[in-house]
């Protein structure tokens, strides 16, 4: 994966919004620079990453004979502790309600990749765990995720891919220290 010779510098980018200005005033009817603004945002740029991320790993997932995998079960599984993880926790992760997480468990269950249980300190919450299949499964995803983040790495060279992963993980970090994995469930607030 090479670098787009059109894609702008750092240096080149666009400055962040200039508060109190109207669209209209910051842009006018100059789309080309509007769009130029909008594609360089980390918003945007995050979510092409991860859509290609997920792609890659779904279509290697499914010629490794993960054939049932679903482009939607990763953003609940990446928020899956080795140890389990009540479903409110999951649906905090993962950004959604608990009613949709469950929607998604639903299938992520019938494809054989979780089991629920009680959790054995709270009665009335249910653990989400991995079965056999799931671990083998998360077995294959460690290795893609390294195949994938290798190439990305390639793309910008060591040192520049390390400070991002870096820099993007002290911003999470900032702001969500419960998403991390291995936190103590807690109910979501």
């Amino acid at each position: 994966m090479k670098r787009n010779p059109k894609a702008p510098a750092p240096e080149q980018l666009p400055a962040p919004e200039r508060s109190g200005q109207s669209l209209e005033q910051r842009f006018g009817n100059r789309s080309t620079e509007l769009r130029e603004y909008r594609n360089t945002r980390l918003y945007r740029s995050l979510a092409r990453i991860l859509r290609e991320y997920n792609r890659r790993l779904v279509a290697e997932l499914r010629a490794r004979g993960f054939a049932d995998f679903s482009p939607a079960f990763p953003q609940i599984l990446s928020n899956l502790d080795t140890e389990g993880t009540r479903i409110g926790m999951l649906a905090q992760r993962a950004g959604v309600t608990r009613q949709a997480a469950g929607k998604l468990l639903i299938e992520i269950e019938r494809a054989g990749y979780v089991e629920r249980r009680p959790d054995a300190e709270d009665a009335r919450a249910t653990l989400v765990l991995f079965t056999p299949r799931g671990r083998r499964l998360l077995g294959t995803v460690i290795e893609l995720v390294e195949a994938i983040e290798g190439e990305f790495e390639r793309s910008l060279g060591t040192a520049s891919f390390a400070q991002v992963r870096a820099g993007l993980f002290q911003i999470a970090e900032g702001f969500d220290p419960l998403g991390r994995l291995g936190t103590r469930d807690r109910e979501p607030r």
